[in-house]
């Protein structure tokens, strides 16, 4: 399948970042590489996104931008955890603003977006306990942020998909708050990156396994962990009880394995799960601000999150769209 011109232009702008041959150990690199990382459209909401309110608070030590449509009763909590290998990325900069706004928008529910730590200067369990700190403490604070504690879900894209789904497996292993639906896209579950589609490159792919396995032990202090089910969610060795899960991948994207294996391990265990492979896509397309598939993506998305969150409130079972 011939891959569509901004699909193209986008692997072009991953490929020229240089990701297999850098030094991440080295400060400037680094830099170079933050300053340098592809960015998301600051408009990246597919219209205009009025009367949503944004604000910044600290929640432990953690700070969480949040994003309130308009309602004056409590509403359901949706937390997001932004992409970038563990290294990139920030909830904080601004530019996932109209995304964001738009979901809490449409799916009317209060978006919270985690600025976690970053590695390398802060490796696994850093990042990870960021993300689950912030996601019981908003829910501890529910009366203050307007939250209904009944209607909770966790979502995430690329290294935010699997931060979403380690804080799915954090709140089943501690008792924690109940999570109604783990809402995950394009992420990476086998931070072995040792699946087929890893191992045999094919059109599309936005990196080499050697890269990404390089770059993903940044954010870890030892290649130990990289089975670590915090770390590595597709290794947790039982995985009932979990959350519902709703799994985005991309067509052209080496994730895609993982992906449909981790929904299969979750319906082995008697977890309700959907697999969703997105025609055309690959690794962070759905970013592109004027590309129609990303568009329906995103619309996809949001529709899953409402349809999720009027479930719950109606203390319906989560009937998971095929």
């Amino acid at each position: 399948m011939e891959l569509d011109a901004p699909v193209r232009e986008l692997l072009d702008r991953y490929h020229s970042m240089g990701g297999a041959g850098l030094d991440l150990d080295d400060p400037a690199v680094l830099a170079m590489i933050r300053a340098t990382a592809i960015q998301t459209d600051n408009d990246l909401s597919d219209g205009p996104v009025d009367g949503v309110e944004i604000r910044d608070v600290v929640i432990g030590d953690v700070p969480v931008r949040l994003y309130r449509p308009p309602s004056e009763r409590t509403l359901p909590l949706h937390v997001y955890y932004h992409g970038g290998g563990f290294i990139l990325g920030s909830a904080l900069s601004g530019e996932l603003d109209g995304l964001l706004a738009r979901r809490a928008l449409d799916a009317g529910c209060l978006v919270a977006s985690v600025e976690y730590r970053l590695a390398p200067e802060h490796p696994f369990p850093a990042g990870v306990d960021d993300c689950y700190s912030a996601f019981a403490g908003l829910i501890a604070q529910a009366n203050e942020y307007g939250v209904d504690v009944d209607v909770v879900t966790v979502g995430g894209g690329s290294a935010g998909g699997n931060l979403a789904a380690v804080v799915a497996l954090m709140a089943r292993d501690k008792n924690g708050p109940r999570i109604a639906l783990q809402l995950l896209e394009i992420a990476g579950l086998d931070l072995t990156s040792s699946s087929h589609a890893w191992r045999n490159p094919g059109p599309g792919h936005d990196s080499t396994r050697e890269a990404d396995v390089a770059w993903n032990d940044r954010h870890l202090s030892s290649p130990a962990e990289r089975v670590h089910p915090y770390v590595s969610p597709y290794f947790a060795a039982d995985l009932e009880g979990v959350a519902p899960a709703y799994v985005m991948n991309a067509e052209f994207d080496p994730r895609r394995d993982e992906c449909e294996a981790y929904v299969a391990r979750l319906q082995d265990a008697g977890v309700p799960a959907v697999s969703r492979t997105m025609a055309g896509h690959v690794h962070g397309s759905v970013a592109l601000p004027d590309w129609q598939p990303a568009r329906d993506w995103r619309a996809e998305v949001n529709a899953v999150l409402a349809a999720a969150n009027r479930a719950a409130l109606a203390g319906r079972p989560i009937e998971l769209p095929e």
